[in-house]
């Protein structure tokens, strides 16, 4: 079966012969549609996994996003930029300029269509850097902050390197998507656990090598196995250790994935680690905002004894401290589902979802 190279907010990058998709798209004609749970997954209602969020585009788009602090939320880069006419991409591709804020929505809400409030955004923060891959992170200050009895915010991985043993090597994954390629069912959070990572680029024993090397030789950038979809732009990868226990590590946003017509595949997110200076910035910034502390993860680690297994935080032993300075050509796609929404109440997310959904399937049908 053949497999297509989609992103998740409907760019499609093309490499090699793999199709990557988070884009849902039709049999083998090359295009893409902006559409997107995950594949597997459960409904998930649990009012403790709030800090998942839905982030929707007014331009139109579903995603999906972490909270990290109060007014803070960590979403995917190509769900702040306007939607392009032009599918085709690949790593040297540029993003265009971000949307202005108010026309980004985000809820804490399972159900986006069904969502009584959001918050609207102040700011957007991205890296310097445009070109795609390694680039795909994106930072949104809300307008206001998210109570700490809606939602306690998830912990992103800045102060040590994913290739810490403090991390299990397995995600859960939590997002707005929709649950194969072919369905039309996104606005729905969804949870599924153990998810294996497969590569980390410049890892020693998990390196992105060989045919794990198609999805990405990016020094920012990391591989686990598939289950998300459109619509899942932007979610966590969450650390499974730390999620069980209730304290959840947030390692990356959703980036991309291949997909053949039916079944999404393997899962590439943009990691915190090697764009932690971007977040504690932004988290310092947002603490100002709203005028509260700055969180704990803006502030370095106290030094670990010689001799503790965790005596040095930022590489498991026999691990590098920092991933192989490549910048390689990876095969690439987006995961964005249609629908947006400004500032404004769920009512509103909901006319702008179907509305979105409607003008994608005119696309499909054109």
């Amino acid at each position: 079966m053949k497999r297509r190279l989609l992103p998740f907010p409907c760019l499609v990058l093309l490499a090699s012969s793999v199709a990557f998709g988070g884009c849902a798209a039709d049999a083998d004609d090359g295009s893409a549609q902006q559409e997107g749970q995950i594949q597997g997954g459960v409904a998930d209602t649990n009012a403790a996994h709030n800090y998942a969020v839905g982030v929707t585009n007014l331009l139109g788009g579903v995603c999906s996003g972490t909270l990290i602090a109060p007014n803070l939320v960590l979403t995917a880069r190509h769900c702040v930029v306007p939607p392009s006419d032009n599918a085709i991409v690949t790593c040297s591709n540029i993003f265009q300029a971000n949307v202005a804020p108010n026309q980004m929505s985000i809820t804490t809400e399972p159900n986006l269509y069904k969502a009584k409030s959001s918050y609207g955004a102040t700011e957007i923060i991205t890296p310097d850097d445009k070109a795609f891959c390694g680039n795909d992170i994106a930072l949104i200050i809300l307008a206001r902050n998210v109570p700490a009895k809606e939602a306690l915010p998830a912990i992103p991985v800045v102060q040590f390197k994913l290739t810490d043993k403090r991390l299990s090597g397995s995600i859960t994954a939590m997002g707005y998507g929709i649950t194969n390629p072919s369905s039309e069912d996104s606005g729905q959070r969804r949870v599924r656990e153990n998810i294996p990572v497969l590569c980390i680029p410049g890892s020693s024993s998990i390196d992105c090598t060989g045919d794990l090397g198609r999805y990405t030789n990016d020094p920012a950038e990391f591989v686990t196995q598939g289950y998300v979809c459109s619509g899942d732009s932007g979610s966590g990868a969450f650390d499974q250790r730390t999620f069980t226990r209730g304290q959840p590590y947030v390692l990356g946003a959703l980036s991309r994935g291949p997909q053949t017509a039916d079944k999404c595949l393997a899962a590439i997110y943009s990691r915190t680690d090697l764009h932690a200076q971007l977040i504690i910035q932004a988290g310092m910034k947002a603490a100002t905002q709203g005028a509260y502390a700055p969180p704990t993860w803006t502030v370095p680690e106290a030094p670990v004894a010689a001799g503790d297994p965790a005596a040095d935080p930022t590489a498991a032993p026999g691990e590098p401290t920092s991933p192989a300075p490549t910048k390689a050509m990876t095969t690439s796609g987006c995961s964005t589902s249609p629908a947006g929404s400004g500032s404004g109440s769920g009512a509103a997310i909901v006319g702008l979802a179907v509305a979105a959904i409607l003008a994608a399937r005119r696309r499909r049908s054109s």
